[in-house]
């Protein structure tokens, strides 16, 4: 026998070897693009959903300054009528200082 004649049962094992790695090759290729592929698309909805809630804030946000606007005419409104229960603040002053007044030159009895 030949002594630099390849032994056909390791050619074929080296074949074997060669055609195995070849295929663990090309699907860890096709692992790779699909994990890139996965991530890109997880990139995406990421972005769609930040894009959501950004939209989603601002418009609460307007819309509490816009009740926090109307909140605060309709206090103004009130605060230049009258009170809640009804009592206009400055007339009832206005009476308290014309009491005091009273009370103050009078006889102490109310009267003048």
């Amino acid at each position: 026998m030949d002594r630099h004649a390849p032994d056909p049962a390791v050619a074929r094992a080296i074949d074997r070897v060669l055609a195995a790695e070849h295929e663990a090759a090309a699907a860890v290729s096709a692992a790779e693009r699909a994990a890139e592929a996965r991530l890109a698309a997880a990139r995406e909805q990421r972005h769609r959903i930040l894009e959501t809630a950004r939209r989603r804030a601002t418009r609460l946000h307007a819309l509490a300054q816009a009740r926090l606007a109307r909140e605060i005419a309709a206090l103004e409104a009130g605060a230049d009528a009258a009170t809640p229960i009804g009592i206009d603040l400055e007339d009832a002053a206005r009476q308290a200082a014309a009491r005091v007044a009273l009370a103050l030159t009078g006889d102490g009895d109310g009267t003048p």
